[in-house]
C-alpha cells in the first residue's frame, strides 16, 4: 500500500515518544548542527530554509529532518517554527521501529523526500 496524503501518522508519531513545544519563531534546528533525530509535526507548521531563504513550509502531519538522520550529515537546512506548534521526536531507533513495524511509514517519508526534491527543483 502506498500512502498518500490522506495518511496520518501523527497518532503513531506522537505513541513513538517524546514530543515537544515551540513558540512561533523558535528555531528547532540550524543549517549545520549535527542530527539524531527526525520531526512529524502534530500541530502548527515548521519552516525550512537554507542559507536565510526559505525553502519549504512543513505541514500538521507532515515530516521534516530525515534525510539528516539517513545519511548522518549536518543538517542542511534550518527549521523554524513558523507558529506554535507540537513535535513529534523519531529518534534512529524509534524511525527504524516503525520503518520495521509499519511498511506504510516507508512511503509517507518517501512521498515526503519527492514532495521537497520537486519543489527544490523549481526553485532551480
Amino acid at each position: 500500500m502506498v500512502a498518500d496524503e490522506k495518511t496520518d501518522f501523527r497518532a503513531i508519531a506522537r505513541a513513538g515518544g517524546l514530543t515537544l513545544t515551540y513558540r512561533a519563531g523558535d528555531f528547532i534546528f540550524r543549517e549545520g548542527d549535527p542530527a539524531s533525530c527526525m520531526y512529524v509535526v502534530l500541530k502548527g507548521s515548521v519552516e525550512m530554509a537554507t542559507k536565510d531563504k526559505t525553502v519549504a513550509t512543513i505541514p500538521e502531519g507532515h515530516p521534516f529532518g530525515m534525510i539528516s538522520l539517513i545519511d548522518k550529515q549536518p543538517r542542511a537546512n534550518s527549521a523554524r517554527a513558523k507558529e506554535d506548534c507540537e513535535l513529534a521526536l523519531l529518534d534512529e531507533r524509534r524511525f527504524r521501529v516503525m520503518v520495521e513495524e509499519t511498511p506504510e511509514f516507508v512511503w509517507y517519508v518517501i512521498n515526503a523526500f519527492a514532495s521537497r526534491l520537486r519543489a527544490a527543483h523549481a526553485l532551480i
